[in-house]
């Protein structure tokens, strides 16, 4: 049976424990920055112990809001070091199967100049991937307003490690990218270790249950079939209701 995972804010899960429980929901846990500040050690070893006793799969998300692992702005990014090495710590709890971070590229900022971001990364990512490569944990980058898979490529390409790996958003590639679908995974497919399920209708970033928006499902878990890809299935619902009817449409791939 193929586990789904199911996106939680940290402050949503420790309130709603027992519903989470009761449905076997397991959780891709959000930590934002406001969770890093607002609990403690004991907070998530907590929760961490409840999931475990209860046998359920556990996948992290970290911040991502104002922060920038690629920046020019050296405060900024010790920031960024700093959230990111916090939630590896908290990782240790957990035992995540994976911890979600946001690679923060895009053109706009940087003005298109990719080599400026990537050079930038390297110095962020590779003590973050030699910390979590001690520790036994699997760190996935997520695109996000990416418009080719390249940027990510070459990020994974140049830190060459086991334990760093591509999630794949589809709500994001459908907003955001000017590539094909079968580009994305033909670039990016030997890196693919869990995909985040959602939809939209190209205008924003609704969140909608998988094939309630435009994204081209069908093609997607073809190309997964095709590539012999079987990675982590998360899906982000932002609404109770979008969790159950994101759930059986899912049936029908999975």
């Amino acid at each position: 049976m193929t586990i789904v995972h199911i996106n939680a804010p940290f402050n949503m899960l420790i309130s709603r424990i027992d519903f989470v429980i009761r449905h076997k929901i397991n959780p891709e846990i959000y930590l934002s920055a406001w969770d890093l500040d607002q609990y403690d050690d004991n907070d998530f070893q907590s929760v961490a112990d409840n999931l475990k006793k209860n046998n359920l799969d556990i996948t992290i998300h970290g911040p991502y809001m104002d922060l920038s692992p690629g920046g020019m702005d050296q405060k900024v990014k010790q920031v960024t070091i700093e959230r990111f090495s916090r939630v590896i710590e908290i990782a240790s709890y957990f035992n995540p199967k994976s911890i979600v971070f946001h690679p923060g590229y895009d053109k706009w900022r940087f003005d298109g100049n990719v080599g400026l971001w990537l050079g930038s990364s390297i110095k962020t990512w590779r003590p973050l991937i030699e910390r979590a490569e001690k520790k036994g944990l699997t760190i996935v980058i997520e695109n996000v307003f990416e418009e080719t898979p390249e940027s990510i490529k070459s990020l994974l390409d140049n830190i060459n490690s086991p334990n760093f790996r591509f999630c794949f958003d589809t709500g994001h590639q459908n907003l955001f990218s000017k590539t094909t679908l079968s580009n994305w995974i033909d670039s990016l497919g030997e890196y693919l270790f869990e995909v985040h399920l959602h939809d939209n209708h190209k205008e924003k970033d609704e969140h909608l249950p998988i094939g309630e928006g435009n994204f081209d499902f069908d093609q997607f878990f073809t190309l997964l079939s095709l590539n012999r890809i079987n990675p982590i299935y998360t899906i982000e619902p932002h609404e109770e209701d979008h969790l159950w009817r994101g759930l059986k449409a899912l049936k029908k791939y999975i």
